[in-house]
C-alpha cells in the first residue's frame, strides 16, 4: 500500500500515494487519527482519547464509539494493507511499519531549519490555515495557537530579513501578509509606517497608523503604544508645511470625532431642557387641579 499523506493545516485531507483523490473518511474518525497523530510518539491512552472525542458521553457510549471510528479507520486506510491505527491494551497509537506524511511535522520542522530567505518562504507556504479549520474542541485549541504564532514568527522574520538586506518593497509584501493573518499586530503597523517612510511614501506611512487606530479599537478596544504614536508624529512633523492627504485625513477623522461629541453633549442638553419643561407642565397642571 502507498503513503498516507494527511494534511491537518487549513482543514483535514487523507490522500495515498497509490491512488488519486482525496479518500472519504468520517468526522469523528478523522478527529481520533488528527490526535493520535499529534500526539507525542503518536500514541494516545484510549480513556483519553474518549474523553477528548466524546466529553459528554457515559462510558459505554464513547466505548462503542469508539470501535466504530477505529472501524472507520481501517476502512479508510487499510484496505488490503497493514492496519495504519493498532489497538494495544489501552493505548491506541500509529503502525510504525506504516509510512505517513504529515504537513504539520514538515511544516514545524521546516521553520526549525529554515536560514535563508528561499527555506523560510517555502516553510511559510507550508501553512495553509489553522490547524483542524473549522474544528473546534477543545483538546487541540493550544496546539492550534502554538503553530499560528509559528507561523506569525516565520512571516515577521521574513520582513525583518529584507528590510535588513535592504529589500523594502519585498519587507513590505511580508508585512502585508502578516496583517492580512493577524491585523492587530501593532509591531508590523508600526514596521510597515517606518518602511513606506523609508521609500518617501509618506501619505502611505500616515494612513497605516490610522488604520492601526482603528484595527486595534475595534479588535482590542485599545490605542496604539506611545512609541507607535511617537513615530506618526516624527513622520507628520517631516510632511512639510502643506500636510499630505494622509495626515489631512487625520485632521478631518478627528474634527469628525470632536463634531460628533458636541452634537451629542447639545442633543442631551436640549433633552434635558424639553424634559424640565415637561416637568414643570405637569407640576403646574397639578397645582391648579388641586
Amino acid at each position: 500500500m502507498g503513503d498516507l499523506r494527511v494534511r491537518l493545516l487549513g482543514g483535514f485531507q487523507l490522500t495515498s500515494d497509490a491512488g488519486p483523490g482525496e479518500r472519504p473518511i468520517r468526522r469523528k474518525a478523522q478527529e481520533l487519527l488528527a490526535l493520535v497523530l499529534l500526539a507525542p510518539q503518536r500514541n494516545v491512552l484510549r480513556e483519553t482519547a474518549a474523553e477528548a472525542l466524546w466529553p459528554s458521553a457515559e462510558t459505554e457510549a464513547s466505548k462503542k464509539s469508539m470501535r466504530q471510528v477505529l472501524w472507520q479507520l481501517h476502512q479508510a486506510t487499510d484496505p488490503g494493507g497493514a492496519r495504519l491505527v493498532l489497538t494495544e491494551g489501552e493505548v491506541i497509537r500509529i503502525n510504525p511499519d506504516r509510512r505517513v506524511w504529515l504537513d504539520v511535522d514538515v511544516f514545524v520542522t521546516a521553520s526549525r531549519s529554515a536560514t535563508g530567505l528561499d527555506e523560510l518562504a517555502h516553510a511559510t507556504d507550508l501553512y495553509r490555515g489553522p490547524l483542524m479549520d473549522g474544528y473546534y474542541d477543545d483538546w487541540f485549541l493550544i496546539e492550534r495557537a502554538r503553530l499560528a504564532d509559528l507561523h506569525l514568527a516565520l512571516l515577521d522574520k521574513l520582513s525583518v530579513e529584507h528590510e535588513r538586506r535592504g529589500g523594502l518593497d519585498a519587507a513590505i509584501g511580508w508585512a502585508q501578509r502578516l496583517l492580512e493573518v493577524e491585523p492587530a499586530h501593532e509591531r508590523t503597523h508600526r514596521r510597515l509606517m517606518n518602511l513606506y517612510y523609508r521609500t518617501d511614501d509618506r501619505t502611505r506611512a500616515l494612513r497605516q497608523f490610522r488604520r492601526c487606530q482603528q484595527v486595534l479599537m475595534h479588535e482590542l478596544g485599545i490605542r496604539p503604544s506611545a512609541r507607535t504614536g511617537r513615530l506618526a508624529a516624527e513622520i507628520g512633523a517631516d510632511a512639510g508645511s502643506e500636510p499630505e492627504p494622509a495626515a489631512l485625513d487625520g485632521v478631518r477623522a478627528e474634527l469628525a470625532v470632536l463634531r460628533a461629541t458636541v452634537d451629542d453633549l447639545r442633543e442631551r442638553l436640549g433633552k434635558a431642557e424639553t424634559d424640565g419643561r415637561r416637568s414643570g407642565d405637569r407640576a403646574r397642571v397639578s397645582m391648579s387641579s388641586s
